[in-house]
C-alpha cells in the first residue's frame, strides 16, 4: 500500500512540474538567456577606445559604427584566429581582425581611426590584451563590443583583470542578426549559442579565470 502511495506521489509531482514547466516556459527561457548578459551600466562618452572582441564580426561592427559616429575615437579591431576555409583556398588575410577591420571600412569608419590587433584566440586572451594596451597608451575609459550572451563573460573577466588596473569599461551589446535575445529558443543558432555560452562559462569558472 505505501508502495502505492509512493508512485501516485511521484507520478502527481513529474505531471506537476510537467505542467508547470510548460506554462512557465517562457519567463524560465529569458531568465536563462538574462543571465548570459552583462548587468552593469553604461559607461558614458568621453572614451579613449572602443574595443572590437573577434567573432561576429559584422554585427559587432556596425554597433562599433555607431559607438564611433556618438563619440569619434579610436576603434580597436581584435582577434588573431584563422579562418580555415579561407586559408584552404588561399585567401588572404584570414584572421578574425581582418575581418572587423573591412567591416568597419564599409561602415564608414575612416582607417586612422581603426587599429588592428591581431591578437587571441579565446576571450580571456582578448581581454588581457586590451588590459596591455590600456596601460601602454594609458587610456582609462574603454568601451568593449560584443553579443548579448557574451557580455555576463566578459563582465566577469573585466572585473577580474582591467578594474585592477584602474580601467573604466562597460559593455555595449551588438544586435544580433540571426535570432532575438529575448527569444533566443525560436531559432538553431540562438539555442547553439546559449549553450554554448554556459559551457564556457563553466570552464571558465573552474579553470579560475573570473
Amino acid at each position: 500500500m505505501k508502495g502505492r502511495y509512493f508512485w501516485l506521489i511521484f507520478v502527481f509531482l513529474v505531471v506537476l512540474l510537467g505542467v508547470g514547466g510548460f506554462i512557465w516556459r517562457r519567463p524560465i527561457l529569458e531568465g536563462i538567456g538574462a543571465r548570459l548578459q552583462a548587468q552593469g551600466a553604461p559607461l558614458p562618452p568621453p572614451w579613449d577606445a572602443i574595443f572590437v572582441l573577434s567573432g561576429r564580426p559584422y554585427e559587432r561592427s556596425l554597433r562599433a559604427a555607431e559607438l564611433y559616429r556618438e563619440h569619434p575615437t579610436i576603434v580597436v579591431a581584435l582577434g588573431g584566429a584563422y579562418n580555415d576555409d579561407l586559408l584552404a583556398i588561399g585567401i588572404q588575410p584570414a584572421q578574425e581582425c581582418a575581418f572587423t577591420q573591412s567591416a568597419l571600412r564599409r561602415l564608414c569608419v575612416p582607417d586612422t581611426a581603426i587599429l588592428t590587433e591581431c591578437v587571441g584566440t579565446s576571450t580571456l586572451e582578448e581581454v588581457l590584451h586590451i588590459r596591455t594596451l590600456c596601460v601602454q597608451r594609458q587610456w582609462r575609459r574603454i568601451v568593449i563590443v560584443s553579443s548579448p550572451f557574451h557580455g555576463g563573460r566578459i563582465e566577469r573577466l573585466a572585473k577580474r583583470w582591467l578594474s585592477n588596473a584602474g580601467i573604466e569599461w562597460s559593455i555595449s551589446v551588438a544586435k544580433p542578426l540571426h535570432y532575438h535575445p529575448e527569444r533566443w529558443w525560436y531559432s538553431e543558432i540562438g539555442m547553439l549559442t546559449v549553450f554554448e555560452e554556459y559551457a564556457k562559462t563553466l570552464y571558465y569558472w573552474y579553470k579560475g579565470y573570473f
